[in-house]
């Protein structure tokens, strides 16, 4: 009866929910599964149904399209320069800025830096590459749960991304007591000022005053810090600061593309100098 109960709602939210899109029949099942193995991850179900079920729930049809064009993929394939790609992203124009954003922040700046002994243009240069430095156009357009579940129904390779992304987007908003719609950000699944996803939320995100409840993914504090606690949970401090591989290997931590950790790095470089 429980089951057949579920299936009920489900079919009811896929009928809200691919309106005028196609058929449902080529839906159902996945979301019955992708159901199941969220409630495997200990995810209720009344949470996925009911954010399902959202007036504004979005289904992104060409999200393969958008993971395809990205220019970390687009340099992986050959098909543009880092030069290109460093262009692409205006760094030069994002320096200067940097350096505007350095002095009207120098004192939180200064006291992130203090915290683990991390350069904070390093920080910065995270911050400028990932939202223009909090730039509001660059919050993105993308609810977080939707762009998931159209990973999961869409593309079969980010299937087991989808449910670990989900299942961490549950307990965060939960731990932070933030309803679904807050997380808003990029067709990835990333959002917050500093573009974490919801698994880096869960482990790295943090509020500068320690409070859960105050924790604000677009605090421009909350997220120099946590920019900062990511970079020294893999391996980054006082002591290996000095370090280019270590450098290397944490931006490359924070997104896993050489040409992303090279415009960073050259960025952190020009920031250092000037």
């Amino acid at each position: 009866m429980l089951n057949f109960i579920i299936t009920l709602l489900l079919i009811c939210s896929v009928n809200t929910v691919f309106a005028n899109s196609e058929p449902i029949e080529e839906y159902s099942n996945q979301l019955q599964e992708l159901m199941t193995d969220l409630q495997e991850r200990d995810v209720p179900q009344e949470w996925f149904l009911s954010n399902l079920e959202r007036d504004n729930f979005t289904f992104y049809p060409r999200v393969e399209h958008f993971f395809n064009n990205m220019a970390e993929n687009r340099v992986r394939r050959g098909e543009i320069s880092v030069l290109d790609y460093k262009n692409f992203f205006g760094i030069e124009e994002k320096i200067r800025k940097g350096l505007i954003f350095i002095e009207e922040h120098y004192d939180i700046l200064s006291e992130v830096q203090k915290i683990n002994g991390i350069d904070f243009e390093l920080v910065v240069s995270i911050l400028g590459m990932e939202t223009n430095f909090a730039q509001e156009r660059q919050r993105g357009n993308f609810y977080v749960f939707d762009t998931l579940v159209s990973q999961y129904i869409l593309l079969s390779n980010r299937r087991r991304f989808a449910v670990n992304e989900l299942s961490a987007l549950y307990r965060f908003s939960e731990k932070i007591d933030k309803d679904i719609d807050y997380f808003i950000g990029s067709f990835a699944g990333a959002s917050g000022w500093g573009q974490f996803i919801p698994t880096s939320l869960e482990y790295y995100f943090k509020s500068i005053d320690g409070v859960d409840k105050n924790t604000d993914i677009f605090s421009i504090e909350d997220t120099l810090v946590s920019i900062d606690n990511y970079l020294a949970l893999h391996r980054l401090n006082k002591n290996t600061m000095d370090s280019h591989e270590h450098r290397y290997n944490a931006v490359y931590a924070y997104n896993h593309s050489d040409a992303y950790v090279q415009a960073v790095l050259y960025m952190y470089k020009q920031l250092k100098k000037r």
